[in-house]
């Protein structure tokens, strides 16, 4: 019996349903592959980005041992959209401010075995170097943030990191966060909107304590090298510590509700699973195993 026209639509509107879908996941994911891992601007073990991230999760990736929870496509487009609006924000700030953007960082003639890509730097009335950071939010972040009016410590902390360097000869950072996305009912956001902290250096930072940005930037900077000593020069993989929490003696499953959440979303947590939770030598993991294997197929 020959099709009809309309049994013909419907299965040419089911063939191409997801072809767009696929299109772009495949894509973001291939991209990611050839890109690699991102490079320290300096080649330093340590970049700014790390700042309050898990101990452990820095010592692997200073290790480059291969992901055992690689980000999945959803994830993937969450951070694409994050980027297109991050690059256009710059674009903004270059245009208006005179703002210069992706600006090496350098903070080994300070000691630390560090390096990264400041978002931006651009110049205060006095022309002092003034370190701008953006962090892109969803609605839900965005608003607990806007509620408070206390930015994230360990995003204070890199924005002060790299207000560390030299030759930057900074004086405050500006951290901003941007919504990527709008909400609607109480509290709504919009898609664009930001809170924005301009602070000096040595003036107490909000809900920190009495912490200065400087203050959380060296101690920050001192455990990042801290851990690549551990790592690179001890041959040892750091305790499963993440700041403000502790010791994590259970790993939680990614799809639990079990804290910390950082764990949850971590790209090493089926491996970290099957480790102790304290320091322990590489020699003795599985992590061995891979970095000879790797040093096989080079």
């Amino acid at each position: 019996m020959p099709l009809t026209v309309l049994k013909i639509a419907t299965w040419l509107s089911m063939v191409s349903s997801n072809r767009t879908l696929n299109a772009y996941f495949t894509y973001l994911h291939d991209k990611r592959v050839e890109e690699g891992p991102k490079l320290t601007a300096f080649g330093t073990a340590g970049r700014g980005s790390m700042s309050g991230s898990c101990s452990r999760q820095i010592g692997l990736t200073m290790l480059d041992v291969p992901e055992s929870d690689p980000l999945d496509s959803k994830t993937l487009l969450a951070f694409h959209i994050g980027t297109a609006l991050h690059e256009l924000t710059q674009t903004a700030m270059e245009s208006v401010w005179k703002m210069e953007s992706e600006v090496p960082i350098d903070l080994r003639p300070l000691g630390y075995n560090i390096s990264g890509n400041a978002d931006g730097v651009y110049k205060d009335e006095w022309g002092y170097g003034v370190i701008w950071e953006l962090k892109s939010k969803t609605s839900f972040g965005f608003k607990l943030a806007l509620k408070d009016n206390v930015p994230e410590k360990h995003e204070l902390a890199q924005a002060a990191m790299y207000a560390l360097d030299p030759k930057i000869n900074a004086r405050s950072i500006h951290l901003v966060y941007l919504c990527k996305d709008s909400s609607y009912g109480k509290g709504a956001t919009q898609m664009g909107q930001t809170i924005e902290w301009v602070l000096d250096l040595d003036q107490h930072a909000p809900g920190q304590n009495g912490a200065t940005p400087r203050e959380l930037a060296h101690e920050e900077a001192k455990r990042i090298t801290d851990i690549a000593t551990m790592v690179l020069e001890q041959r040892q993989i750091p305790e499963r510590y993440v700041p403000d929490y502790g010791l994590v003696e259970s790993v939680p499953y990614p799809d639990s509700k079990t804290q910390p959440w950082r764990c949850r979303f971590c790209r090493y947590n089926a491996l970290c699973a099957t480790l102790p939770t304290g320091v322990t030598p590489i020699k003795e993991t599985s992590i061995q195993i891979m970095l000879d294997e790797r040093e096989v197929n080079v």
